[in-house]
């Protein structure tokens, strides 16, 4: 059984989760359900899966927060 740590409408928290650079990283779909799995770490030690919307969420929301980063530190580009 899982317990939740904390929860909100959508989304339920079971841990924190912070990689370096060099974590491995890859990832599964599975188009009879529409969705992508990306496993992190050796072992997979996070895994995230997505249906295609949140996907392209989550997509979106990183990449902003790439550029704001890079124009915050544009010699680290």
């Amino acid at each position: 059984m899982i317990m939740a740590l904390y929860r909100q409408t959508g989304v339920s928290v079971e841990s924190w989760v912070e990689m370096d650079s060099t974590v491995n990283m890859r990832y599964e779909v599975t188009p009879e359900n529409d969705s992508a799995t990306l496993f992190f770490g050796h072992r997979n030690a996070y895994v995230l899966t997505l249906n295609r919307e949140n996907l392209d969420q989550v997509i979106d929301l990183a990449t902003r927060a790439s550029a704001e980063l890079k124009a915050a530190n544009p010699d680290d580009a």
